[in-house]
């Protein structure tokens, strides 16, 4: 599968914004994002500005919202995913970074004052991890790298992304 969602985000990016917004489901990258809010404030990523440890801990576990995501993962599309395939020759690898490959791995459970949306988003979670992966992206004809996350989804590709990180 990781080689099908590389050739998959390749040519989906060399088509158009349209072909590459399509690879996503937008309901689950919002849940994924509100998720891994939470697991970053709680240590997951080093050295979180203070404005953000602020911004992450009034988060209650309500996803965002699919329309935001669509734009978010759209804004994505020229500094992130054109430049990573560039004019293509894309390959897919393990991710790069600690964080692309934690993207990738079930969410431990959480503190017990943690509030009580993110168990529900946790399970969710895990069960789309438990039928898909991460795919690190790298292509000969671009510059830097992706950590792209999927579910199987019973859909004409067989899996949708559900969330996009630099690596």
């Amino acid at each position: 599968m990781a080689d099908r969602v590389a050739y998959d985000f390749e040519r989906a990016v060399k088509a158009n914004k349209d072909a590459y917004v399509a690879l996503f489901d937008f309901a689950a990258v919002g849940e994924f994002e509100i998720l891994l809010h939470r697991y970053d404030l709680n240590g997951r990523l080093a050295n979180l500005p203070d404005d953000i440890k602020e911004q992450f801990a009034k988060e209650d576990g309500t996803p965002y919202p699919p329309a935001r995501e669509r734009r978010n993962v759209g804004n994505f599309y020229g500094i992130l995913a054109q430049r990573t395939v560039g004019s293509g020759g894309c390959a897919a690898s393990e991710p790069r970074t600690r964080y692309g490959k934690l993207l990738g791995a079930q969410f431990d459970p959480l503190p017990a004052n943690t509030p009580p949306g993110y168990e529900k988003l946790r399970a969710t979670v895990n069960a789309y991890l438990a039928k898909g992966g991460v795919v690190g992206l790298r292509c000969s004809g671009g510059q830097g790298g992706l950590a792209l996350v999927w579910t199987e989804r019973p859909n004409e590709r067989g899996y949708d992304l559900i969330t996009i990180y630099d690596d």
